[in-house]
């Protein structure tokens, strides 16, 4: 009979360090995902930055989907989601700067012809 109840109370004592984790487990994809970003995102392209909201916005409406969130868990979420804000704003210059080269690098193209076909016009 001892070893019943002993039984009975390490699995009741497994089920609740288990429901403890899932809560917090909710939040680790976001928070791994921002932590590892802020890591390795110094020199991604637009493309990459694309990639990475696609995902960051898919973390957050998984998140957002729980009804449960208790209050530390939103404070944490609502701080990872400026966090990530941050280092796109910071990060993101590089990726628009080359996009804005490329537009620039056409647009020049585009009005160097433009003045050609123009000038071969007035011949």
């Amino acid at each position: 009979m001892k070893k019943l109840i002993v039984g009975l109370m390490v699995g009741l004592g497994i089920l609740l360090l288990d429901a403890c984790q899932s809560k917090t487990s909710r939040i680790d994809d976001l928070r791994n995902f921002v932590e590892q970003l802020s890591e390795d995102c110094e020199d991604y392209t637009a493309e990459q930055w694309e990639k990475a909201n696609d995902e960051f916005s898919q973390l957050l409406d998984k998140i957002n989907s729980y009804d449960d969130l208790t209050k530390e868990e939103l404070e944490e979420v609502a701080r990872l989601q400026g966090q990530y804000a941050a280092t796109v704003f910071k990060n993101s210059g590089k990726a628009v700067m080359e996009e804005i080269e490329k537009a620039g690098v056409a647009l020049d193209g585009f009005l160097n012809g433009l003045n050609e076909g123009l000038e071969n016009e007035d011949k």
